[in-house]
């Protein structure tokens, strides 16, 4: 049994982070928005360990009580609340962000309405690129479907105290072991599933070293990448966006960013990539942040909400 208290930087929202994960369905996970509580699997090194997180404390002097029945070293211990770090981006400060923003008068509305908002990121790496892949040129409720079939196909699940299932992703090993036609009756595409396989297999022929890609810059990871089948730069800006938490991301050719530019800036029509880099220039460094903002305005009008 470990428990542990894990603070974070202000502003957090536990608010805004619940209500985007209902129009972001991740199968991981188990949420009460009552308690403030979510459930699921981290892995610690190859290790799935079940894990209860619960938001805690203001806007302004939020922490997250973390606790698990199982028994972990120090170096686990350690490995586990880093990732949980990660995961809730808890060292990111949104308040000279917020002062950038507030530059650009169309986002103004924004950094009041969601404030305390940021990316929730994957946990690893492997998973973060094989979920982009999953989600090409599909929409979110069913690249969660698709997800979901292939944890139960080739991850490890845990069961709680009450009965309840929760699903790690599969390891890399896992997925490489795995051959498109085990795919195709989850309905995968061929290529889809020819993508994904290829991933996991090119991490453990070491072909694609995940770790290395923490030390290098954007440009050389996009490069790195794109020589693999199926990944173009949309999905490595992904990568990095969702996956690694880098700032200044800008994922131009995404058409809820397109969307999204075209209600908040109020164009005429939607933007093209050329015309999105354009507005972008004005964003940088932080560009991840603001397409996040720019996405979430998208999501509350889906959820009823009045973001004005």
């Amino acid at each position: 049994m470990y428990s542990s208290v894990i603070s974070l930087t202000p502003p957090y929202s536990f608010e805004r982070l619940l209500r985007r994960l209902e129009t972001h369905p991740d199968p991981q996970l188990l949420v009460d928005v009552q308690e403030s509580t979510l459930r699921r699997v981290f892995r610690v090194g190859t290790r799935p360990i079940l894990v209860s997180l619960q938001f805690a404390g203001t806007m302004e002097q939020p922490f997250i009580r973390l606790h698990t029945e199982a028994t972990l070293s120090v170096s686990e211990q350690q490995l586990l609340e880093k990732t949980i770090r990660h995961v809730f981006s808890a060292d990111l400060d949104l308040n000279p962000i917020y002062e950038h923003m507030r530059q650009q008068q169309p986002m103004v509305i924004l950094t009041e309405r969601f404030r305390g908002l940021r990316l929730m990121l994957d946990s690893d790496l492997f998973q973060s690129m094989v979920k982009t892949i999953i989600g090409q040129q599909i929409n979110l409720a069913f690249a969660a479907s698709l997800t979901q079939r292939l944890m139960e196909l080739a991850g490890d699940v845990m069961v709680d105290e009450t009965g309840h299932k929760f699903m790690a992703f599969p390891t890399e090993e896992a997925v490489a072991r795995l051959e498109p036609a085990d795919l195709r009756p989850l309905q995968f595409s061929q290529r889809k599933a020819e993508y994904i396989i290829d991933y996991a297999r090119a991490i453990v022929n070491g072909t694609v070293d995940l770790d290395r890609l923490w030390q290098m810059e954007d440009d050389e990871i996009i490069e790195h990448l794109t020589a693999l089948r199926g990944i173009g730069r949309w999905t490595v800006e992904c990568l990095m966006m969702f996956g690694m938490g880098r700032p200044d991301l800008l994922p131009a050719a995404d058409i809820g960013l397109r969307n999204g530019l075209q209600m908040v800036y109020e164009l005429a029509e939607k933007p093209d990539e050329k015309e999105i880099r354009r507005i972008g220039e004005d964003w940088r460094p932080w560009r991840s942040v603001y397409s996040l903002y720019i996405w979430e305005a998208v999501g509350a009008v889906r959820r009823k909400e009045t973001w004005e």
